[in-house]
């Protein structure tokens, strides 16, 4: 194909630099972006990041996200980079989205490498891979989310594994092969340290060694390919004991149906119809996906029934093409080892797809696809014609790829304007309003004026609304509604409602639970607030206003010992707060010692207490003692 070779001129040093220039143009403009979507946990509300390099043990000895109920898996070498970036540059995105673009330049340059060096392609449709992987819109969350440099980090030490392994099939002294099989398990663990995106080069490894004859040198092929996979495999189940983050059906509705294997194969089929219509036509973007989005289909359905005999063709294609030594049946195959661990036919995939699932399988899918039009356009009955309308559909699709770089990079900016230019099509997915709703509702928390709390309330409250009206069993649009009445716009009967509506589904949640009793108890139910704060008392002993709670209501209900020996515990605990003070003074009233009643009282006004039957006694208690002008200072406060 002289002629499109003399169109690129490329040689090696021409080559990277239009890749670097190609990664620049279309994501320099998230060097603007701020921190965005999951940074929060990943970086700045990640407390071992923020110790800064002091952090960096805790970050190597422990999973990469705890909370109370969830434990994540092991990716240190991305925080490791954070706590760096914290240590030298305090939290600053501008940074770390530089940080980023620069590891994408770099993962970039590598594969243009590994596919001519390692897989063994041409220079020209090395390169056009190299650039439609660095300009595809499906990586623009890989590249603009600062949290998900782990895929970059994976991604390169994967790429360098390509090359020490091919380097050590290339040695003849012992040194050097145990230096290079070092370095390939290194950098295998450190891909999978990263994150566990690469664990299918495993796979990879031992298709390409074995289409390029390594396995005629069987002292090198097997132990070496025994190694990588005993090791390889044993750090992933290490990681997974490890993690404790089940996925919940409104992630991947597939939960809800264990054991069904027509439902499995159906939604696998749709998760990769999915995957490979977005190689093509990346749009609409989503940056959650989760119930409704990719609907559960059982093997029937006729859509389900396409895809599947559609991949089903191309893995059959791609494995006679395999059998052929032809390099283009390698990298359908490679597509579906790095496509499979997000296809849900092995375990369902939390948001049952997503964008930055394709990182790594792209590579595949369009080295497939780039070097199969490039042997048909080599061949000698290819007109000169067809080549150059071939050439012409490539830069089509490249500056169209790029222009939805640009305009999604932008988007990202941060998480409100990433979830508002989203949403008008998520509005089947539970999660992506509920996310949206939050945020928002964050956002109007912190407005200086009424209208800008409105601008923001507004739709936040319609996204939860939406989420009640999709899943009207899922308990947290009714709470987070509840909150919005209750502490925003001072509604109580509306967030007695949407309080009781989510204590209806669950039960179990400490922060419902807290806030349906402290409404049963506004609302006068004693009995049912206090049998709610005694069992959270008994769960969270050390919470403080559960304490507070627990010792008013049983003072509240004359149970006096136990309200008694729980308010001298509030009062151990906060000592500064009314509410200790406006417990005690309960106490001392409902056991007839006004005086201290009147002292704990009056020193709980004195923190900041506005309780009306608080002024009412200290009133009455001041004039009965014939102190008018204590008496008048609270029917002013009373005012």
């Amino acid at each position: 194909m002289k002629d499109l070779k003399d169109i690129l001129v490329l040689t090696g040093l021409r080559a990277r630099l239009l890749l670097v220039a190609a990664c620049l143009v279309c994501y320099a403009v998230s060097l603007r972006n701020d921190y965005s979507l999951d940074d929060d946990f990943a970086i700045y509300a990640n407390q071992y990041v923020q110790k800064g390099l002091e952090g960096i043990p805790d970050i190597l000895t422990h999973p990469y996200y705890t909370s109370s109920t969830l434990t994540f898996d092991y990716r240190p070498v991305a925080s490791v980079t954070f706590a760096v970036e914290k240590q030298l540059f305090g939290n600053n995105p501008h940074v770390g989205h530089a940080v980023n673009l620069a590891l994408y330049i770099i993962a970039v340059l590598l594969l243009l490498g590994v596919l001519t060096a390692v897989i063994g392609l041409e220079r020209v449709p090395a390169f056009i891979t190299a650039l439609i992987f660095a300009v595809h819109p499906a990586h623009t969350e890989v590249v603009a989310s600062i949290k998900n440099r782990e895929e970059l980090l994976s991604f390169i030490f994967c790429m360098l594994s390509f090359f020490a392994l091919h380097r050590f099939f290339d040695q003849r002294k012992l040194k050097d092969l145990l230096l290079y099989g070092l370095l390939t398990i290194v950098c295998l663990l450190l891909s999978f340290a990263s994150k566990l995106t690469s664990i299918p080069v495993i796979m990879i490894f031992g298709a390409m060694l074995w289409m390029q004859g390594r396995q005629r040198r069987a002292k090198l092929f097997y132990p070496i390919l025994a190694l990588v996979a005993i090791i390889s495999i044993g750090y992933l189940v290490v990681i997974l004991r490890m993690s404790n983050r089940p996925v919940y059906d409104l992630e991947n509705p597939l939960v809800s149906y264990p054991g069904d294997l027509s439902a499995k194969i159906g939604t696998t089929a749709m998760a990769l119809l999915f995957y490979f219509r977005f190689m093509w036509v990346p749009y609409p973007f989503s940056f959650f996906y989760g119930y409704n989005t990719i609907p559960v289909e059982h093997l029937g359905d006729p859509v389900a029934m396409l895809s599947v005999m559609l991949h089903l063709g191309l893995f059959i294609y791609g494995l006679i093409l395999f059998f052929r030594k032809n390099l283009t049946g390698l990298l359908i195959l490679s597509y579906f080892f790095a496509i499979a661990l997000y296809s849900n036919i092995l375990i369902p995939y939390t948001g049952i797809v997503s964008e930055r699932a394709l990182f790594f399988p792209s590579v595949w899918f369009i080295a497939a696809f780039v070097h199969w039009l490039y042997e048909r356009l080599s061949a000698k009955k290819a007109s000169a014609t067809l080549r150059y309308v071939a050439l012409s559909f490539l830069a089509i699709m490249i500056t169209g790829y790029g222009t939805l770089d640009i305009v999604r990079v932008h988007q990202w900016h941060d998480t409100l304007s990433l979830m508002s230019s989203d949403i008008p099509h998520l509005n089947n997915s539970t999660l992506a309003n509920y996310f949206y709703g939050c945020v928002l509702k964050n956002t109007a928390e912190v407005q200086p004026d009424t209208s800008g709390y409105r601008r923001y309330m507004r739709p936040a409250k319609e996204a939860f609304y939406r989420v009640n009206s999709l899943s009207p069993t899922y308990p947290y649009g009714y709470f987070r509604l509840g909150l919005i009445y209750r502490y925003d716009e001072y509604n109580g009967d509306s967030a007695f409602y949407y309080f009781n509506k989510a204590y209806e589904y669950n039960k179990e949640q400490t922060d419902i639970r807290y806030q349906y009793g402290r409404t049963q108890y506004e609302f006068g139910d004693m009995h049912r607030a206090a049998d709610v704060f005694a069992a959270l008392y008994k769960e969270i002993p050390t919470d403080t206003f559960t304490v507070f709670y627990h010792a008013l209501l049983q003072l509240k209900l004359r149970n006096m010992q136990e309200g008694k020996r729980a308010a001298d515990e509030f009062m151990s605990m906060a000592p500064n707060y009314y509410q200790a003070h406006f417990n005690m003074g309960i106490y001392y009233e409902l056991s007839g010692d006004a005086d201290n009643a009147a002292r704990e009282y009056q020193r709980s006004v004195d923190l900041g207490c506005t309780d009306q039957l608080v002024y009412n006694y200290l009133i009455d208690y001041y004039a009965t003692h014939g102190r008018e002008q204590e008496a008048d200072r609270f029917r002013r406060l009373r005012q």
